[in-house]
């Protein structure tokens, strides 16, 4: 009898434990809850729209709270079509009613844009300006295609977006443009008539960042901005439809304000590439190429020197940047000149990035480049795989190019070049028996003066050839270390990784 007077007692006392546990953990569950809407409004700014919606099962506070998130951002993955897509895009802004907005993104990845839904983006871009939207993306696509929307008139007058970020769209403006407070543009795939970026430019006084992404339908690039701080030219496609395809480009840059610019990329048919008024550029990347196909053989020799004048003016303006990134075909161009032995300029970089396949032909351009920036304090070569460089026939050039001879008979006059370096990295190496490498290798320490130091990374060892090369790895590392040092305080780090196949 007592032990059952004692079951219903401890029961209850349970029972009450257990509803104590509950409410404390729906009192910390719901603790989000106790935020202010400011707070979670941001919160809710960084997730996709739908997934913002989908908040609202979470209780009664949060039913509608998403409709007054200042961020918008849509895209059509998961949909199964881009008009059930367009359908929810419709029905969101349908119920949403914040007044202004900061963000408003719309991208079709896996559906591309249709001219049948050009009223309803031109209604939803309409939404996003009443807002009085700062930041508005727009991407209909990931490539080029045929179906391109055409901006709605309205657009280019705006006084309150600060960045503009679109693919896959037609820039026509009737009038000027009136973009006063814009900071910030990018376009990708866009068709660029030669006279819409001088329009933008001219009605956009505060751009800082111009960005064109696979760009195409001109023939000349002006960029003269007293404000441009950063210019992106990544890939471009030369003329316009109907246009002569012999027709060349030409890009020229005034920017007395910019300190970033970043040419990378294909340019098909550049004829020009100048940049004046660099007094405040800092750092580049020139990472591109001309492709020139295989014609009539006198043709391609014109190409071939048009191309060179291109480098070669382009390196012109560059002498007073600090911080040099240097492409493949670009030291391939250096080369050439070199062998020619046409001038080059002398350049005041201190921080100096090579990207090369190391093959032989890009050796005279990495001397040149040597040659040609005595102030470099920290060198860096970022080894890539292989690059097709066939476009160029060198062998004529390079039949009477004795790389090992060329460089050992410049030591002395290499001395003083490079009293500044520092600093060397070597890293993707892939390839760490090549003759070129030891060779740059043992050169750079037997110069440099006062090196500091010398970090070689990524010497890749195949699980396959583990046992034969193990061996020849520490070989190669022996015969590095006990190169020549002209700075006694020189350090050569050459750390080994193994990789399994």
């Amino acid at each position: 009898m007592a032990k059952e007077a004692q079951l219903p007692e401890k029961t209850a006392s349970h029972d009450h434990g257990t509803k104590r546990l509950k409410h404390a953990s729906i009192l910390e569950e719901d603790r989000i809850s106790t935020l202010p809407d400011s707070i979670l409004l941001t919160i809710l700014s960084l997730f996709p729209t739908k997934d913002a919606i989908k908040t609202g099962v979470l209780s009664k506070r949060w039913v509608y709270l998403w409709t007054s998130v200042p961020s918008l951002s849509f895209t059509d993955t998961s949909f199964e079509n881009a008009a059930a897509f367009a359908t929810a895009v419709d029905d969101a802004l349908l119920l949403h009613w914040a007044p202004k907005l900061t963000n408003f993104s719309l991208e079709f990845k896996d559906w591309a844009y249709r001219p049948e839904l050009k009223p309803r983006v031109d209604l939803w871009l309409r939404f996003a300006t009443t807002a009085e939207v700062d930041r508005l993306s727009l991407c209909l696509s990931s490539c080029i295609t045929p179906e391109e929307y055409t901006f709605p008139q309205h657009l280019y007058a705006n006084e309150f977006v600060s960045k503009l970020n679109f693919g896959n769209c037609i820039i026509k403006p009737n009038g000027l443009i009136g973009w006063s407070s814009l900071k910030h543009l990018y376009f990708g795939y866009a068709s660029l008539p030669d006279d819409v970026i001088n329009k933008v430019l001219l009605g956009s006084p505060r751009l800082e960042s111009l960005e064109l992404h696979k760009c195409f339908h001109f023939n000349r690039l002006d960029i003269v901005s007293e404000s441009l701080k950063k210019f992106v030219m990544f890939h471009s496609y030369y003329g316009d439809e109907g246009s002569d395809e012999n027709e060349l480009l030409e890009l020229e840059i005034v920017a007395p304000k910019m300190e970033f610019l970043e040419i990378v990329g294909e340019l098909y048919n550049v004829k020009k590439c100048r940049i004046n008024d660099l007094s405040a550029l800092v750092e580049v990347k020139v990472d591109f190429e001309i492709p020139i196909e295989d014609d009539i053989e006198e043709d391609n020799q014109t190409k071939y020197c048009e191309s060179e004048n291109v480098v070669r003016e382009l390196f012109e303006s560059l002498q007073q940047v600090k911080k040099l990134f240097v492409g493949e075909w670009c030291l391939l161009e250096l080369s050439i000149m070199s062998m020619k032995h046409l001038p080059s300029p002398l350049l005041k970089c201190k921080y100096l990035t090579m990207k090369t396949s190391m093959p032989r032909c890009v050796l005279p351009g990495i001397d040149s480049l040597l040659q040609r920036s005595p102030y470099v304090e920290t060198l860096v070569i970022d080894v890539v795989l292989h690059y097709d460089l066939s476009s160029h026939s060198l062998e004529s050039l390079l039949s009477r190019y004795d790389e090992v001879n060329q460089w050992k008979s410049k030591e002395i006059y290499f001395k003083p070049l490079l009293r500044c370096l520092k600093i060397v990295k070597i890293f993707g190496f892939r390839n760490i028996f090549h003759r070129i490498f030891i060779l740059v290798v043992q050169f750079l320490l037997r110069n440099a003066e006062v090196l500091e130091k010398m970090d070689i990374t990524e010497p890749q060892v195949w699980q396959t050839q583990i046992c034969n090369l193990l061996h020849e790895c520490l070989q190669v590392a022996q015969k590095l270390l006990s190169f020549p040092r002209s700075s006694p305080h020189a350090v050569v780090m050459f750390p080994m990784l193994v990789k399994p196949f």
